[in-house]
C-alpha cells in the first residue's frame, strides 16, 4: 500500500484539490457525466488543436513521443468548437419548452429562414429545412433533458464535437436580455464553457493517462507487458505511439464528408454568432484547460492504449468502431477506479491475489447464473466498492482534506467523494455500461453482456488473432481482474472475503464460451480444446489516410 499521496501528471500544483476522491484519482471522473460524453470528450481532446505552453498547436491526435517524453509541468489545451448555430437549428425543436429564451426561438427563426432561402424561392424549400432539421437532430446522443445548447450530440464525426455550453438563465433575467446579438456579444456573460458540469474531465483524464503511459520507460512497460501476455513488438512505446496516431486520425472517414460541409454551411449562415462563439487568437489562449491524473495511472493507461490500439487497427463499421470506443473509455473508468483503489488500501482478504492491477470481478451469465454465483459475484461487487470506500480513507488523503483553513469540513468532502466520485459512481455507471445488474433493488452484480463480450474480444486480440479459450480466460483476468471460472475465479472469490467454493464454478460446461460461441468468436477443434478468434482484418493503410 502506497503511504504518501498521489504524484500527479503532468506535475502541476494541486494542493488545492483536497476531495480525497479527486486527489486519489485526478480531476476528474464524476457522475453526472454520461457514457456517451466520457468518449466525446476524450475525441474532443483528440480530434481538436492542443498547446502545450506556448508552443505550436499540436494537430495530430497524440503530441509527438518526443514532446511527450520532456512534458514537465505544463498544462495541455484545446480547443473544440461551440457551434451555436448549428446546435440552435438541431436541437431547439427537441429541448424542454419551458427553457426557452425567447431571444433563442428569435436567432432560430433567423437560421431557418437563411437556410431556407439559400435552397430555393418556392415551397418546397421550408419542407427541405424541416427535413435536414429532422436529420441533424437524428444524431442528438446525451442530456435530452437540457438546454439545447447544454446537448451533446452523437459523435459520429468530429465536427458534431462541441464544447459544454450553458446558458445562464439567472443572469438572462437579471439583465432582461432580449436581442440575440446582444446575447452573444456578452458571450461569456450569458453563456458559461468552462463549468465542466457534464463534460466533467472524465474524458480528458483518459486521455492524460494515455499520455502518461507513453511518458514511462521502456523497462517498466515491458515488464507490464510480459505480465499480461502482450507482445514486445505490440507493446514497444514507439510502436503503440504510432498505432495510435495512425487509428485515432482515421476514427472519421471520407463516409462523413458531406455531413461536415452540411455542419460547417449552417454554423456560416449567421457569421456573426459563429465568429464570437469561436474566437480564438490561435494561441490556445481561449482554450479548454485539462487537469490532471495520477503518475501511477500508467499501468491501467498502458493497457487502455493497447486495447484501443487494437481495436482501431480492425476493419471495423465506423458505428460499430464508435460504440466499441465508448464500451471501451467508461471500462477504463471503472478499471482506473479500482486499480487505483487497490494501491491505496488493503485488499478484502490476504489470500486473493486478484489481477495484474490487484482486484477482482467475477462476471456471471446474464440470466441461468446459478445461486451460489450471483451470491458469489454481489459479495464480489461490495468487496470492490469497500475497496474504493477505505482508500478514500487513506490517511495521506484525510489528512490532506482535513488540513487546517479549509472551507469545508471533513465530513462534506468525504460524503461528496463517496456519492459523486467513489464506489457510487462505479456503481452507477456499471449499471449505465449495462454490467451490473439490476438497474434496481438489491442484488446487484456483474453480469457479462454481449456488447461487453464483442468488446473484449476486439480489445483482447489482434485483428485476424486467434487464440484458445483458455488463453483469452487468463487475458481476461490479467487485463481487467475479469473472473468467469477456473483458477481465476477460485482467486477472485478469495480476494472477495469469502471460502474457496467449488459451488461458485459453472455447473454445464463453460458460460461464456456458450456466449462466444453465439457471437461467432468461438470455433471448437475438439472436445477439449476451442479457439476464440478476432472475425476482422487489419484496417488497410488507404482507408487509414482516407
Amino acid at each position: 500500500m502506497i503511504d504518501s499521496l498521489p504524484k500527479p501528471f503532468p506535475a502541476l500544483d494541486v494542493s488545492e484539490d483536497r476531495n480525497p476522491a479527486m486527489r486519489l484519482f485526478g480531476l476528474r471522473f464524476f457522475q453526472d457525466q454520461t457514457v456517451l460524453e466520457y468518449l466525446t470528450e476524450f475525441l474532443s481532446v483528440v480530434s481538436y488543436p492542443k498547446w502545450l505552453a506556448d508552443g505550436e498547436p499540436i494537430r495530430d491526435p497524440l503530441p509527438p513521443l518526443s514532446v511527450l517524453r520532456s512534458w514537465s509541468d505544463q498544462k495541455l489545451r484545446y480547443k473544440p468548437p461551440v457551434r451555436l448555430n448549428l446546435k440552435l437549428f438541431a436541437l431547439l425543436g427537441a429541448s424542454r419548452a419551458d427553457s426557452r429564451h425567447e431571444t433563442h426561438l428569435e436567432h432560430y427563426r433567423v437560421i431557418f429562414d437563411a437556410l431556407r432561402r439559400s435552397i430555393s424561392s418556392d415551397q418546397s424549400a421550408e419542407r427541405i429545412v424541416r427535413v435536414l432539421e429532422e436529420l441533424l437532430r437524428g444524431y442528438q446522443g446525451a442530456g435530452l433533458n437540457r438546454t439545447w445548447c447544454a446537448q451533446t450530440f452523437y459523435p459520429v464525426t468530429a465536427s458534431l464535437i462541441t464544447q459544454e455550453t450553458l446558458w445562464n438563465d439567472t443572469v438572462a433575467k437579471k439583465r432582461d436580455v432580449r436581442d440575440w446579438n446582444e446575447a452573444v456579444s456578452h458571450f461569456h456573460t450569458f453563456f458559461s464553457v468552462s463549468k465542466h458540469r457534464f463534460m466533467a474531465r472524465g474524458g480528458e483524464l483518459l486521455y492524460l493517462q494515455i499520455c502518461n503511459a507513453l511518458t514511462r520507460d521502456s523497462e517498466s512497460t515491458a515488464d507490464l507487458a510480459w505480465r499480461v501476455g502482450i507482445t514486445e513488438n505490440e507493446g514497444s512505446l514507439e510502436t503503440l505511439h504510432a498505432s495510435l496516431q495512425d487509428g485515432l486520425a482515421a476514427v472519421y472517414g471520407v463516409q462523413v464528408r458531406s455531413l461536415d460541409r452540411l455542419v460547417e454551411y449552417i454554423e456560416g449562415l449567421h457569421p456573426e454568432t459563429h465568429g464570437l462563439t469561436n474566437e480564438d487568437s490561435g494561441d490556445g489562449s481561449n482554450a479548454q484547460v485539462c487537469g490532471w491524473c495520477p503518475r501511477d495511472s500508467w499501468q491501467e493507461g498502458y493497457l487502455f492504449a493497447v486495447e484501443l490500439s487494437r481495436v482501431l487497427s480492425a476493419a471495423l463499421d465506423p458505428i460499430e468502431r464508435l460504440e466499441l470506443l465508448m464500451t471501451g473509455c467508461t471500462l477504463q473508468v471503472l478499471r482506473s477506479l479500482c486499480a487505483q483503489s487497490a494501491r491505496y488500501a488493503e485488499p478484502p482478504a490476504p489470500n486473493g491475489r486478484g489481477g495484474v492491477l490487484g482486484y477482482a470481478w467475477i462476471f456471471t451469465h446474464p440470466y441461468s447464473a446459478s445461486r451460489p454465483s450471483r451470491l458469489a459475484s454481489q459479495r464480489n461487487l461490495q468487496a470492490v466498492q469497500a475497496l474504493i470506500y477505505r482508500a478514500l480513507r487513506h490517511p495521506a488523503l484525510q489528512d490532506n482534506a482535513g488540513r487546517a483553513g479549509a472551507r469545508t469540513d471533513l465530513k462534506t468532502l468525504n460524503k461528496e467523494a463517496d456519492t459523486k466520485y467513489g464506489h457510487k459512481l462505479f456503481l452507477s455507471l456499471g449499471k449505465k455500461l449495462g454490467i451490473i445488474a439490476p438497474l434496481k433493488g438489491s442484488g446487484a452484480r456483474f453480469v457479462m453482456t454481449d456488447g461487453l463480450l464483442r468488446y473484449l474480444v476486439m480489445a483482447l486480440l489482434r485483428p485476424e488473432e486467434r487464440c484458445t479459450d483458455r488463453v483469452f480466460i487468463e487475458r481476461l483476468y490479467r487485463h481487467y481482474g475479469i473472473a468467469v471460472e477456473g483458477e481465476n475465479l477460485t482467486d477472485a472469490v478469495l480476494w472477495s472475503g469469502l471460502p474457496a467454493n467449488s459451488s461458485v464454478q459453472p455447473e454445464r460446461g463453460s458460460w461464456l464460451a456458450e456466449m462466444l460461441r453465439a457471437g461467432g468468436f468461438l470455433t471448437e477443434l475438439s472436445d477439449a480444446c476451442a479457439v476464440v478468434r478476432h472475425p476482422f482484418g487489419k484496417l488497410r493503410d488507404d482507408r487509414r489516410n482516407a
